[in-house]
Parts: structure tokens; sequence; C-alpha cells
């Protein structure tokens, strides 16, 4: 499929420029120096940032299925729950700085109005 081949080649061109891997680095840091300033406001919700570059994930304190749904039907912000209380965070590598911050907005608001089901006891 010559249009399929021509869209990769297109595609390694771009990854392949030391350039792109640079800002890919670059995003990967300023994102992962938010979150780590942002979990220190919800210390009862966040443990620790996980993860390298732009594959970053959240430790919670408890599941994070809950957490996920409510930041995605509250929010409308994507993210998905992994193991170990995970909660995986994976841009695009063509993400820019408006879609941290405005990423960063969602979970910040998604922190402070969630309230976890009570454990039924």
């Amino acid at each position: 499929n010559p249009l399929g081949m021509a869209a990769a080649e297109a595609v390694l061109d771009v990854v392949a420029d030391p350039g792109f891997l640079e800002g890919v680095r670059a995003k990967g840091e300023r994102l992962r120096g938010k979150l780590e300033q942002f979990i220190g406001n919800y210390p009862d919700l966040f443990e620790e940032v996980r993860g390298m570059g732009l594959m970053i994930g959240l430790k919670l304190r408890t599941e994070p299925r809950e957490f996920v749904a409510h930041l995605r039907e509250m929010h409308h912000a994507l993210t998905v729950s992994g193991s170990d209380n995970i909660v995986r965070i994976v841009p695009p590598l063509v993400i820019d700085d408006s879609h941290i911050d405005e990423f960063m907005e969602k979970l910040s608001a998604a922190a402070a109005s969630y309230q976890p089901a009570e454990v039924a006891g």
C-alpha cells in the first residue's frame, strides 16, 4: 500500500529528528514536575508519581477505578487505571504546553471534588 508506506515514512522522519525527541523529553519533564508539585496538595489521595518521559503514573492510596471514572465523567479527561493503584497518564508525543496545562486544571478540579464511596462495613 503506497499511501500507508508514505505515511509511515513521514512519521519515522518526524520521530527520528533529534529535535522532536528532545521536545518529548522536555514535555515529559514539565508534566512530571507539575504532577510532583500537584500531589503534595492531596496527600490523602495520591502517594507518588511514577514512570518516565510521557509514560507517567500517579499512585493512589486506594484502588483507582473510581477516581478514573470521576475524572472521565465529571471533568472529561481520559486516563486508565492500572495495577498497583496506578492511574496511567500517557498523552500523545505531540502534546503541547496548553494541553498539559488543561489536563492539570482538570486533574486538580477532579481531585478537589472527588468523594470516594464509603466502604461498606
